[in-house]
Parts: structure tokens; sequence; C-alpha cells
């Protein structure tokens, strides 16, 4: 491995330890180059540019002993083993270490009283590491109390989302099935929150509900290809997260008169009913038979047009007229009942029947972007910094225009990416060879 890569796989791995993430789980590099592969994203290539992009693969996928996936402290472990370390090295490593966290190591381990037994446990932080290790290595040891605290580590905000995806993953790993929709506004988090669950449990599919088309139907994507890379054991278990739900049960109508819509949620109704699912052999695809009554769905989307629907109907602004964004999203802050999900968003009774709760996102605000674009770890500013190498600062009035401008669009986290990443393309136009860039206004 050239010496370049591995320092900056070891730099990684040590900067996620210390920001407390060593017990997550990462994917094997190798396994979505080969993904990748087999979907032909790479035929384009020359042999010589793909075999290069192979061997780096090879490379950095040997920290991971083989397996598909393995957390950062293991990663870590594996990367150091065998490095034979000097005295004097040893000892000018450990006062780097030393100095960097002296400040935080009592407000981090040191509890202010001892706590009598019977009383409530200290928080998470408070834990040594040897106990969290424990609880993440055996899954079904995490309490919701830390799976919401890992969560709120990468989420800001949407307290209430995230304490209901916790309890979801809780009762899942117990073997109790919930079925859960998560409804808000675009960009506010809803399949984030789901993005950052699956570092602690690998088992979450995170489906675009738009490319589901039922069987018979044209269309590549069918519902039995959720499973198509999982063992028997792992589909039984998983968590299956639609997004776009919403776009799946607009109305859509045939020449024939036909509500495709409602066809393709009475294919879907059987998966989440609980009931064994066999799909035959078909085109090459070999059957499929499992049971899905341990299966926890979880249905998200901005629900934006049931929200328009509703307010038309019930509001003196009457059909023909346009509502704008912000009149949307004081919508969001009144109750979605699943009366509403039947009435104005095309979902069918018998699925609204079997969701167990409704979830909603409040709109993201420009006091919460400045928030993300400050934090040490969600910043896409930080983001950008691992992936040139370089130092990159915000002005506060750009962050203060960035966020407000996400505010008003109402794209989300996107916005911030797309734009920052538009502003240092700017610069890095100019000059490519500095080691640090200011974006100001």
């Amino acid at each position: 491995m050239k010496e370049e890569s591995y320092i900056r796989n070891v730099k990684y791995f040590l900067e996620e330890l210390i920001r407390g993430c060593g017990i997550i789980q990462k994917e094997n590099p190798a396994v979505q180059f080969t993904k990748d592969a087999k979907a032909g994203l790479y035929d384009n290539y020359t042999d010589e540019v793909y075999n290069s992009m192979l061997k780096d693969i090879e490379d950095v996928a040997k920290f991971w002993h083989g397996k598909k996936y393995e957390t950062v402290y293991n990663l870590f472990q594996n990367a150091l083993a065998g490095v034979k370390v000097d005295s004097d090295d040893m000892w000018q490593i450990a006062k780097i270490l030393t100095r960097s966290c002296e400040n935080s190591m009592t407000a981090r381990y040191k509890l202010e009283k001892p706590v009598p037994k019977n009383e409530e446990e200290p928080e998470w932080e408070d834990f040594e590491d040897e106990e969290l290790i424990d609880a993440f290595e055996e899954e079904k040891q995490m309490t919701p109390k830390e799976i919401y605290r890992y969560v709120s580590s990468q989420i800001l905000g949407q307290e209430e989302a995230v304490k209901a995806a916790s309890m979801l993953l809780y009762n899942h790993l117990h073997g109790k099935k919930r079925n859960v929709l998560f409804a808000g506004p675009t960009g506010c988090g809803k399949t984030e929150i789901w993005r950052v669950l699956s570092q602690l449990y690998p088992n979450i599919q995170i489906v675009d509900g738009t490319m589901l088309t039922m069987e018979g139907w044209s269309g590549a994507f069918k519902l039995r290809d959720i499973f198509a890379n999982m063992s028997r054991e792992q589909a039984e278990s998983a968590i299956i997260v639609i997004d776009e739900f919403d776009k799946l049960c607009e109305p859509k109508y045939g020449s024939g008169g036909n509500n495709y819509s409602a066809a393709m949620q009475n294919e879907l109704l059987k998966m989440i009913e609980g009931n064994k699912v066999f799909f035959p052999e078909d085109k090459g695809k070999v059957a499929m038979e499992f049971d899905t009554s341990k299966i926890s769905f979880v249905f998200c989307g901005s629900f934006e047009t049931l929200i328009t629907r509703k307010r038309e109907i019930n509001s003196s602004i009457g059909f023909g007229k346009s509502i704008d964004k912000s009149d949307i999203s004081v919508e969001y802050k009144n109750k979605i009942k699943t009366e509403d999900l039947m009435t104005y968003a095309g979902v069918r009774r018998e699925i609204c029947g079997r969701i167990n709760q409704v979830v909603q996102l409040r709109p993201m605000t420009a006091e919460d972007y400045k928030q993300i674009l400050q934090h040490y770890s969600m910043s896409p500013v930080r983001k950008l910094e691992k992936e040139y190498h370089i130092r990159l600062k915000l002005n506060r009035e750009m962050q203060d225009i960035l966020a407000k401008e996400a505010e008003e669009n109402q794209m989300g986290v996107r916005y911030l990416n797309s734009r920052i990443q538009e502003l240092l393309d700017e610069q890095m136009f100019l000059d490519s060879e500095k080691e640090e860039y200011l974006l100001e206004a």
C-alpha cells in the first residue's frame, strides 16, 4: 500500500475514534466497488484506470481482513498490527494525545457525584469505553437512550423523530415488528436518520419508492429486488425504509381506469401484514420465500400534496389559488392523522391500519443550518476538507447568507453541500495549489 494512502486511512480511523465512533461498523469498500463494477459503472474506463482503482480498493480493503463490516476499533487495531514504535516516539505520541484531550477527559468521564443504586443510570458520556464496546458488540444490549445519543450526535434537531427511530430499532432488535411513517418537508433529515442508524444496524435497506414497480410491470426494480442481495436470515430481520413513499401512493390511473398506485400498495400490503411471501423464479432471478413477520417498515415522505389538498379544502383559499412555501411550512406543524393519509394522500386504508405511529418532522430553520455549518463533524465544510485535504473557512456573514438561503429554498443540507462545493470550485479554479481557502461574502 502506498504510504500516503496508509497514512490517510490511519488518520481517518483515529479521527473516528476521537469522535467516539469506535464501535461503529464500516462497510468494506470492496463491497460497493464490486456492486458498481457489476452494474457496469466502470465499463467505459480504460483497463489501466480500472486496474489502478482496483489496486487502490484492494489495498484499503486489507484493513477489513476479508470481512464485509468491521468496527472502527478493529480497523484501527488491524492498521497498527505489527507496527513497532520506539519508546521515544511513543512518548511523543502520548504527549500529543494527552495535550489534546486533557480538558475534555474530566467532563466526559467524571461523574459529579456517585449514582446511588437503583437510581437513574448516568448519561452515555459517563460510561467507560469498555462498557460502550460491550453494549454495542451485542446489538440487543443497546438501550433506546444509547441509540438516541448516537443518532443525535449526527442529526441536529428533530428530537422526537430521533426518539421514535431509536425506539423502532430497539424494539426491532428484540423481535418486535414496528411500522412507522415519517412525514416532513424536503431536506429535514427523514432519510438521513436511517442512514445514520444503518451504521449501528447494517441490515437497514433504504429504497426509493418512486422506483418500485409491481411484478409484471415495466420497470427494473420490483419488491423482490429489495431482498436480492440478502440471505434469508438477513431478509427476515431487515428494516425496510421506503423513501418518497408519498409519491408511490399518489393515484396513477391507466387508460382502463385502473389505479396502479392502489395495485402497488396491495402487493406491498402482503409484506407489511407479516405473512410468508413467495417470489417465483423469474427471468434468471431465483425463487425466494421468507417470513415477513419480523420485518419492520418505515415510510418516509414529504406528503406535500396532502398538506396542500387539506389546506385548500379546509380553508377559504379555494382551488386554483397558489399556496406559498411559508404557508406549507406552517401546515407541517398541524398533526397528520391516518384519516388524512387516506383522504388526501392516497394511502390505502389497510396500510394505514398497520402503521403503528405517524412521526412528524419540523421544517429546518436558518438557525438549524448555521449550527450544522459550525458543527465539528456534520458540517459540509469538514467533509470537503477531508475530501480535498485542505483547510476551508466560512466567515460569519457567508454562514448567515447560506443558512438563510437554505431556509428559503427548503432544499435542506443538500443545498449547503452543493453551494459550498460551487464556491470552493470557483476558488480552486483560480488556484488549486492552496492549502487553505476562505469563503466569504
